[in-house]
């Protein structure tokens, strides 16, 4: 109906999703038209990833891989049905801003009054020899069965006698390379467990190239979970970088100096040799994100570094009616900080809350809303019933922030489904996923 205004949402991540569905609470039904367009018919819970790249659980009538990744895959056009939104499954090709139409790459283009981006993230290698057509990533639920496949690979061969020791090299001592670490070294106990591996048949290796893990957050939390990986037999090499990612190899090197610090300053343990090569039967890059390509089709202009989208607290496209872009494709700057909006997903969500209710203003006259830089709670799973988290300013270490990452699961689902099918959903995923605990 071309007197309904058009509303059309690129990406059905959590910015994308948090837009839809706040469009839908403030807008009256009927009064906009909301079309959510992504290259993948689900919606998927990103944090859990980890855990469906290592599950420990075999269904012979499903499937593991269906069954793990119903853990953290939502269908989407059932999702946002009830919000009286449409989904158009398809890749975004381009935006003609003259005629106002998203281009899709096999269906005809969709007109709009306002357009939303959230086009998500890819993985960043950095230019990194032989990273891209080597490591493993966790960026889609794609990845985590390919992960988990190729080390059900290494674990064959072992009990064939073809592998002598399992060697895994993770790159990126952030929130998602700690998580899996901690994670398929409790996979891999369970094999031990079950009399298929022994101590001394595997090897997992951390690299960060800073001089503590998870840099983002409290040294004593960085510390803790150094303390939790060492436990649990984890390998980490801090200060060290990854140089190249070639067959059954890694080549670190010390990170490089900053300004006012010498070599002997750094804390990895092969400074002195200038470089040091590990063996590596798998190789899982972590280690840094950047914008989706779709990006670079869009005719916008992106940040260098990043490749994201520069906007204001209002996350309005500069010198674009009625655009927005959120997410991993917005890059907003703290004036405070000097620090960019981390890609968290809280952030996103808040940021899709945000651009839903500046449409809805919009629309009936009304003012924009804004970001207000809120410190967002941090959750940081670390194996099993173990997990660092900082709410309110207090901090829990072991089962009890493992309690809190379950309620924060449980909380999103609730935000998103209603009330039995969330509890549904986030009691399924919690007794697949137990197997490793």
């Amino acid at each position: 109906m071309p007197n309904i205004p058009r509303v059309v949402i690129l990406g059905a991540g959590f910015g994308g999703i948090a837009a839809a569905r706040t469009l839908a609470a403030t807008v009256r039904s009927g009064a906009v038209n909301v079309t959510v367009v992504d290259r993948h018919a689900s919606h998927v819970f990103t944090p859990l990833l980890y855990e469906a790249a290592t599950g420990f659980v075999e269904h012979q009538q499903l499937g593991t891989s269906k069954l793990l990744d119903s853990g953290v895959t939502v269908d989407v056009p059932e999702l946002i049905r009830p919000w009286g939104a449409d989904f158009v499954q398809s890749s975004v090709e381009g935006i003609d801003w003259e005629k106002r139409q998203v281009l899709l790459h096999d269906k005809e283009p969709i007109a709009f009054d306002y357009v939303v981006i959230g086009l998500g993230a890819e993985v960043n290698y950095f230019g990194i020899a032989g990273l891209q057509e080597n490591a493993y990533t966790l960026k889609s639920v794609r990845d985590a069965d390919r992960l988990r496949q190729r080390v059900h690979d290494l674990l064959h061969k072992r009990e064939e006698g073809t592998q002598k020791r399992m060697e895994i090299v993770i790159g990126g001592g952030g929130p998602t390379g700690v998580e899996l670490a901690a994670e398929l070294t409790l996979f891999l106990r369970q094999h031990i467990v079950k009399g298929h591996l022994n101590p001394e048949d595997y090897n997992i290796s951390l690299v960060e190239a800073q001089p503590r893990l998870l840099g983002a957050l409290n040294p004593k939390l960085s510390a803790a979970a150094l303390s939790r990986l060492k436990t649990l037999g984890v390998h980490v090499y801090l200060d060290s970088a990854m140089k190249e990612a070639g067959y059954q190899k890694a080549v670190l090197v010390p990170r490089a100096c900053k300004p006012g610090e010498t070599a002997d300053q750094l804390l990895c343990d092969f400074k002195k040799e200038g470089q040091m090569e590990i063996a590596a039967d798998m190789v899982i890059w972590t280690g840094g994100i950047r914008g989706s390509a779709a990006l670079e089709k869009l005719g916008v202009v992106l940040d260098a570094r990043g490749k994201r989208i520069e906007v204001g607290p209002t996350f309005a496209l500069p010198d674009k009616k009625n655009a927005f872009v959120i997410g991993d494709s917005a890059l907003l700057m703290n004036p405070v900080t000097k620090q960019p909006v981390p890609w968290l997903a809280q952030a996103a969500v808040h940021e899709g809350e945000i651009v839903g209710r500046t449409i809805a203003a919009r629309l009936s006259g009304g003012k924009d809303s804004s970001y207000v830089f809120p410190t967002f709670p941090v959750v940081v799973p670390l194996g099993g019933k173990y997990a660092l988290a900082v709410v309110g300013g207090m901090t829990f270490v072991g089962f009890s922030g493992w309690v809190l990452k379950e309620l924060a699961t449980l909380r999103y689902f609730l935000s998103i489904m209603p009330f039995g099918l969330a509890l549904r959903k986030w009691w399924h995923g919690a007794l697949i996923y137990a197997g490793n605990d």
